[in-house]
């Protein structure tokens, strides 16, 4: 939002065609300050914004910081900000990943696996960094940005404000066709500067207050590469400081992903904007990132609802084959462990429970015997337990956003106690009777992971996703 400053281009000799190593003028984006700005919305706009903080709120209290499904929700947001930049890792590969670099001989990161778990871990460092507001610099998010990048192939640019014009589209080698091209260096660190005071305030609603900042730190881009990423990392750390603080926070970003290209177009639209920073008409630029914004986090709060529950179902029958006692038990110390960390070793279940890691290892053993766990190899010498029933319901959770009835439906079978879906209910409250879904044939509502294409099998069954072209009757039954 603000005005375009037209700039010269020396060339790139080192370009391979002489078209991509000419000279020439582009015109640079620079937008309006934050400082001063109070955004006008209309009636309805801000009505949904501030339902949708509502419902943040009302959901993030249901749930205590410390519970079991906190850390999937925090690695859902990394894992769907990372996927709307392409970079789309098995979670189950990610969660081995991790506990490969827990372990006496770190693998070296590679790959989309390293390059989520850096996102993972710049997430965090944004959210202690906005935990206090008051503290925030510029150096600090430059700091966050290092940490993204330290797993990236381009480690060298983290933690530096660009020196450099960047720019969004065209080609690799000059500005001149960008699809976007943000602020001149000299205009970033002023711009940052603004950005870091205005998230010290509380002028604005909480969602609009990240949408703002949000949408600003897209627009200056401030780092050479990584900025997608590292700002919806600050986008998820201001929504949690302001309406989630005490509580667990939906991956707002997971809902994004499957939204892809609303959002960036809502942030071509914030970054439309040419005239006076008073004008009405910016704040109309920044209405459509507000909307898209709500209705990730009303999405988000719906799935992680029904995550939550369909996961304390799940553990109430884990709990019951494994048995309930009186004392102290490392299995049942690893059900409750389980749905934050669904892939386990006995040093990991040791230090988390206070068991040696030789009963440990009974345990995990004596949950692989009931069909909770399965064993599988995660590195050299290193043997993991995962519990494939998590893994699947975090799929369904990335899958269905915004698809509340198939979430509902999907989750219940694999927690085994379907629920029939209510329209008016956004959770499991409206459980019934086991229903016999096989009464009547109903396609698989996820896509296939390779292809982006529709199931075509039934709903419900087991293994991958598979498309069957044209599937409209029931498959046969043997």
């Amino acid at each position: 939002m603000g005005l375009l400053r037209t700039e010269s281009w020396p060339g790139n000799p080192a370009a391979p065609r002489a078209i991509d190593r000419r000279p020439g003028t582009f015109r640079a984006y620079v937008p309006h300050r934050l400082a001063g700005w109070h955004p006008l919305l209309p009636a309805d706009v801000a009505a949904f914004v501030a339902d949708a903080e509502r419902q943040l709120v009302a959901t993030a209290s249901v749930l205590a910081p410390d519970s079991a499904a906190v850390s999937m929700f925090f690695w859902a947001e990394s894992l769907g900000s990372s996927r709307i930049e392409g970079v789309t890792p098995q979670a189950r590969r990610v969660v081995h990943a991790l506990i490969a670099e827990a372990s006496p001989s770190p693998p070296r990161r590679r790959g989309h696996v390293g390059e989520a778990i850096g996102n993972i871990e710049a997430t965090a460092k944004a959210l202690r960094i906005l935990a206090q507001p008051a503290a925030l610099t510029v150096e600090l998010l430059c700091d966050a940005h290092r940490v993204l990048m330290n797993s990236s192939p381009n480690p060298g640019l983290g933690g530096a404000l660009k020196t450099t014009q960047n720019w969004i589209g065209g080609n690799d080698w000059h500005p001149l066709d960008g699809d976007f091209v943000p602020p001149p260096p000299d205009e970033c660190r002023p711009l940052m500067e603004d950005l870091v005071a205005y998230l010290r305030t509380g002028d604005h609603s909480p969602v609009m207050q990240a949408v703002a900042a949000h949408a600003q730190f897209e627009t200056i881009h401030p780092f050479g590469d990584g900025n997608g990423r590292a700002g919806r990392a600050l986008l998820y750390a201001a929504l949690k400081h302001r309406c989630a603080s005490e509580g667990f926070m939906p991956p707002v970003s997971l809902a994004l992903s499957q939204n892809r290209g609303a959002y960036l177009r809502s942030l071509a639209a914030y970054q439309s904007y040419i005239g006076a920073p008073d004008d009405v008409r910016r704040s109309a630029a920044a209405i459509p990132l507000a909307e898209v914004v709500s209705t990730a986090v009303n999405q988000s709060c719906d799935a992680a609802s029904s995550y939550a529950v369909a996961i304390s179902r799940l553990q109430d029958r884990w709990r019951e084959r494994v048995g309930q006692r009186t004392g102290r038990s490392a299995a049942l110390a690893a059900v409750n462990l389980l749905a934050s960390q669904p892939s386990l070793t006995p040093e990991i279940l040791a230090s988390e429970s206070g068991f040696s890691p030789r009963r440990c290892a009974d345990a995990l053993r004596r949950l692989t015997e009931a069909g909770i766990t399965r064993s599988r190899r995660v590195g050299p010498r290193l043997r993991a337990y995962d519990a494939d029933r998590i893994f699947e319901m975090y799929d369904v959770m990335s899958s269905t956003m915004g698809d509340p009835h198939s979430a509902r439906q999907l989750l219940g079978q694999i927690a085994g106690v379907p629920f029939l879906p209510t329209n008016d209910s956004d959770d499991f409250s409206g459980a019934v009777e086991s229903v016999d879904l096989g009464a009547q044939w109903e396609r698989c509502p996820l896509r296939v992971r390779s292809t982006g294409r529709r199931c075509g099998l039934e709903a419900g069954h087991r293994g991958h996703c598979r498309a069957i072209p044209q599937r409209r009757h029931p498959p046969r039954t043997r």
